[in-house]
């Protein structure tokens, strides 16, 4: 009886394994390739960086991605995460729109008057003592085997 208790506990564990862990990492790597076979020039995508860009060419290992007009990168396929949809472009925008409006609603603090702040004066002319040494102890030697 104990050996089938092992022996089940065991296949549990492998179970366990294969779906928490293996299972999927192969789902995002299939992702990932499915991802990488559909860049074309032309798509907007988004870098690991979180970097945007439209597509100009497509090579083996690399990508051309056009960042600003007139600016152009070249990456890896493998830093591509995403290719960017009109959904994810329209929720851009919107960010964007809501970042406008809390500026344009931000208001200026009004600052209080400051008093002038006064320069210490010196209360003694002597210059600073210099620390008493004598009080430290000294640094012994060990005692060396003659």
């Amino acid at each position: 009886m104990q050996q089938y208790s092992t022996l089940i506990f065991i296949a549990l564990l492998v179970a366990a394994f294969y779906f928490l862990i293996l299972r999927p990492q192969r789902k995002r790597q299939q992702a990932m390739q499915q991802t990488m076979r559909a860049i074309s020039p032309g798509n907007r995508v988004m870098l690991a960086s979180g970097l945007f860009g439209t597509v100009v060419s497509v090579g083996q290992r690399q990508v051309v991605l056009e960042i600003s007009p007139g600016a152009e990168l070249t990456v890896l396929k493998q830093a591509i995460t995403k290719i960017v949809t009109d959904d994810d472009e329209d929720s851009l925008e919107e960010q964007d729109e809501l970042e406008e409006e809390e500026a344009a609603d931000e208001r200026p603090i009004e600052l209080k008057e400051e008093r002038p702040v006064e320069e210490p004066t010196p209360t003694s002319t002597e210059p600073a003592a210099e620390p008493d040494t004598s009080s430290r102890p000294r640094e012994s030697k060990p005692p060396t085997a003659e």
